[in-house]
């Protein structure tokens, strides 16, 4: 078996080919966040449930109507599982439940008080 140690010098190109691919990469600024587009599926309520380790994400209609349940012990099975389904329709409403999913997870795993915004 053969190992290689690694030197200063292969770091180096490693570096260069990196700040190479910087400087011909656009840098594109991010825009604020525009009018709220409400996704025709619904909307989700995130419920931590310390005392079973899981996360409840509750699926609405806009009437108020409880659709479904979605039951999980992390943020990526429940968003993978609602995607999967096609019970979310927009990007924008994909990326926010897998951001409050989270916030909920991490929550949970540290003791704090979730509050989805």
């Amino acid at each position: 078996m053969y190992n290689r140690v690694a030197t200063v010098e292969d770091e180096t190109c490693e570096t260069d080919s990196i700040n190479e691919d910087i400087l011909n990469a656009p840098l594109i600024e991010a825009e604020e966040p525009g009018k709220l587009e409400l996704d025709s599926t619904g909307y989700f309520i995130i419920v931590p449930q310390p005392d079973k380790r899981t996360i409840l994400a509750k699926h609405y209609s806009y009437d108020k109507e409880l659709l479904r349940m979605i039951e999980g012990r992390d943020a990526r099975s429940i968003y993978r599982t609602i995607i999967r389904y096609g019970w979310v329709s927009t990007l924008n409403h994909a990326a926010y439940l897998g951001q409050e999913l989270t916030r909920a997870e991490i929550a949970m795993r540290v003791g704090f008080v979730y509050v989805q915004e």
